[in-house]
């Protein structure tokens, strides 16, 4: 064992003066907090990010294929439900499933009470399993491409607002010429929490939605893409566009694709926001971890003038002496990252399971504080800490080197 390593172990273990006792203990704290707070920081902002976009890519999908005449207010110029890359282009690397919907504005009415909403029309290749997840009564239906049914999932939050209950009869009217109203039965009832989709989306049959429009030769609103690494987004929406984005149809009709951040660019706004804010945490929190360390190095150094003047009487040299309480800060550093860690997990777990802390979703998006921690986002703070600490840490030991033996080999 190297000289340096030996007696900073034994300086660790000893019991040292109760100035630098309570020093080392508010030191152990202070990197103990910074980490905690550093690691829950980065766990609620992946969270946030994972949460949201889980939700809002279940309401939708992350790529979206519709006529390039569509605005943005649902009542949308129609393409062609057979394209040649519907559904060959889930055989192309990253893309995990392709499938049909149509989008129509109705009013909900059931008593006196009545609502907006965006009816959703799906087909026999529906993915459920965001709804499915989310569901709190009820169950999903089925479609069929060629029988149509009267089925309707609905939010809790509609659900609610009309005093709907699984089995009862919807009714659902339609602002066009002439005047149109079906009627529905609910089959499920999902709740998401993303409050301004909830109150929003209802799921019906994609046939009866082509029937409402009068669309002909299974026409449809778009086509929605699923991808497997949503990091890829840009290069994904790039391989979707030269599949379908400079088609031209025989009516003259061109398609146009977007993803979900072409979508929702005031929520990715916000999201870049959320993250910017965590980073001044985190910075904050190193400055402050760093700056008791500083401290407590100091204050065990000037503790250990005599030890300091005896090593240099008999020939230690400066480096030496210095990279003993290096050493002996870097063993408290990694003492109060272990602290930071364990404290840090233990919030994580208990707000994974209970969601004690809730949040406003009109102003969060969400009902609660998500949580969610990787292993490689938690070893990244752990050792960006002590890299830090290790470098830092050396120009406060600097004051070794002014310490001359003749005057300190006495002090007390």
């Amino acid at each position: 064992m190297k000289l340096e390593i030996f007696m900073a172990s034994r300086m660790v273990r000893s019991k040292t003066g109760s100035a630098s006792s309570s020093v080392v203990k508010i030191a152990v704290a202070a990197v103990s907090l910074s980490v905690a707070v550093m690691v829950i920081s980065m766990a609620i902002i992946i969270g946030f990010k994972n949460e949201i976009m889980e939700k809002v890519v279940g309401f939708g999908s992350t790529i979206n294929i519709v006529n390039r005449e569509s605005a943005a207010n649902y009542e949308t110029f129609p393409v062609d439900g057979c394209q040649n890359f519907f559904p060959s282009i889930e055989n192309e690397d990253g893309i995990s499933h392709i499938q049909r919907y149509a989008a129509k504005p109705a009013i909900l009415k059931s008593g006196v009470e009545i609502c907006g909403v965006i009816l959703k029309g799906v087909g026999s290749e529906y993915d459920w399993s965001f709804f499915e997840k989310n569901l709190v009564e009820g169950k999903v239906f089925k479609t069929n491409d060629s029988i149509k049914n009267n089925n309707v999932v609905i939010s809790k939050k509609i659900a609610d607002m009309l005093n709907l209950k699984i089995g009862d009869n919807l009714a659902a009217y339609f602002i066009q010429n002439p005047p149109r109203m079906r009627k529905y039965v609910v089959s499920g009832i999902y709740q998401t929490g993303l409050e301004e989709y909830d109150k929003l989306f209802c799921i019906v049959d994609l046939l009866d939605i082509q029937k409402l429009n009068n669309w002909q030769d299974g026409k449809v609103t778009g086509f929605e893409v699923m991808i497997d690494d949503f990091g890829k987004l840009d290069e994904m929406t790039s391989v979707v566009r030269d599949y379908a984005g400079y088609q031209i149809a025989e009516d003259g009709s061109m398609l146009r694709v977007q993803n979900v951040k072409d979508t929702n660019r005031q929520l990715f706004d916000w999201l870049t926001l959320t993250e910017m804010n965590v980073w001044v945490v985190l910075s904050i929190m190193f400055f402050v971890a760093l700056v008791n360390m500083s401290t407590a190095m100091l204050i065990i150094i000037f503790e250990r003038t005599a030890m300091i003047g005896i090593m240099k009487s008999i020939g230690a040299r400066n480096w030496l002496i210095r990279k003993i309480f290096i050493i002996q800060s870097l063993y408290i550093t990694g003492k109060g990252i272990l602290i930071g860690n364990v404290v840090a997990l233990v919030l994580i777990f208990i707000q994974q399971k209970f969601n004690l802390i809730g949040l406003d979703p009109t102003s969060y998006y969400v009902d609660h504080v998500p949580v969610s921690l990787h292993f490689w986002y938690f070893l990244a703070i752990d050792f960006a800490t002590m890299v830090v600490m290790s470098f830092m840490l050396v120009f406060p030991s600097f004051v070794i080197s002014k310490m001359q033996p003749a005057k300190v080999v006495g002090f007390k």
